[in-house]
């Protein structure tokens, strides 16, 4: 009778693991799961991009090399270990960064903008995964003639450019390259001064907040909006904290100055490291997992 309930014990304590790891197993990645990157990159020189992905806790593996279509490029080995830093854990999840070199220049052509929505990512276990990434844009810089001259700007999820107005022009449009892919998710709206003084921004975390924040929205604008020189004009953006996404956005700002010639300046929205939380990364993971069964 003695041994009745060290038995019953020991069932439960077996019942309870063996419930433990079906559970383990059923939300156990298959293969990593990689962040969404809006990126528009400079195509005339060699750099190093950062990206984020998603693995099991126990995951050893490291990527050899990923392709862009034709464009290659190999992590940057003198970080981490084997190119792989480990950023964070939640849970049975390990977030991590790699530094991907790229030399766009080889495989892009003079004038050529290059959009890439996927990307093939070699991995040291001998699989082979395209992997839904975003939009990864390559394009030529170019030289134009700049009439608004930088004054500061901030970082994050929300950004503010100011900027001075150094010959008077006709501002007619506000773009990037990523208008479609970001629809109702990524916002733009400007603010005309004649003043210089500079405001700290208030950091802006919600929509309802950027709803607020003074400015008009830019599809909300009645282009061509004319500029006198010594104006102050503010470009200020908001990415959704629901993106879950590393950015960097060049927004163009496209128009004619009073003498009649072209030009396009260009700001930047700048958050290479999304502020993540153990249900934004189970969010991420149900997502794509949800995008594959629909392949």
């Amino acid at each position: 009778m003695k041994i009745k309930p060290f038995w019953a014990i020991l069932l439960v304590i077996v019942l309870m693991w063996a419930g433990n790891y079906i559970y383990a197993e059923k939300h156990k990645l298959k293969h990593p799961v990689f962040l969404n990157h809006y990126l528009d990159l400079n195509a005339d020189y060699e750099q190093y991009i950062p990206f984020y992905f998603i693995t099991n806790k126990e995951d050893t593996s490291f990527i050899q090399t990923v392709e862009l279509g034709s464009i290659r490029g190999m992590p940057d080995q003198f970080r981490g270990d084997n190119g792989i830093e480990e950023m964070e854990q939640f849970g049975r999840y390990s977030l991590k960064r790699v530094y991907i070199q790229f030399n766009p220049e080889t495989y892009v052509t003079p004038s050529e903008t290059k959009k890439f929505d996927e990307m093939t990512v070699y991995f040291s276990e001998n699989h082979t995964t395209n992997y839904p990434i975003g939009r990864i844009v390559f394009q030529p810089e170019k030289e134009e003639r700049n009439p608004l001259s930088f004054k500061s700007g901030s970082s994050g999820e929300y950004t503010e450019t100011r900027l001075n107005v150094t010959e008077a022009l006709a501002l007619e449009s506000v773009s990037t390259a990523f208008d479609d892919a970001l629809q109702d998710r990524f916002h733009i709206k400007l603010q005309n001064a004649n003043s210089n003084e500079t405001v700290q921004p208030n950091p802006v975390i919600e929509n309802a907040e950027w709803n607020k924040a003074t400015g008009s929205d830019v599809r909300e604008v009645n282009f061509p909006l004319h500029l006198d020189k010594s104006d102050w004009l503010t470009v200020k953006s908001y990415a959704d904290p629901s993106l879950h996404a590393a950015m960097d956005v060049k927004i163009n700002l496209s128009g004619t100055t009073e003498t009649g010639k072209p030009f396009t300046a260009q700001v930047g929205h700048l958050q290479y490291e999304p502020d993540l939380t153990k249900d934004s990364i189970q969010q991420i993971i149900d997502e794509r997992v949800e995008v594959a069964h629909h392949e």
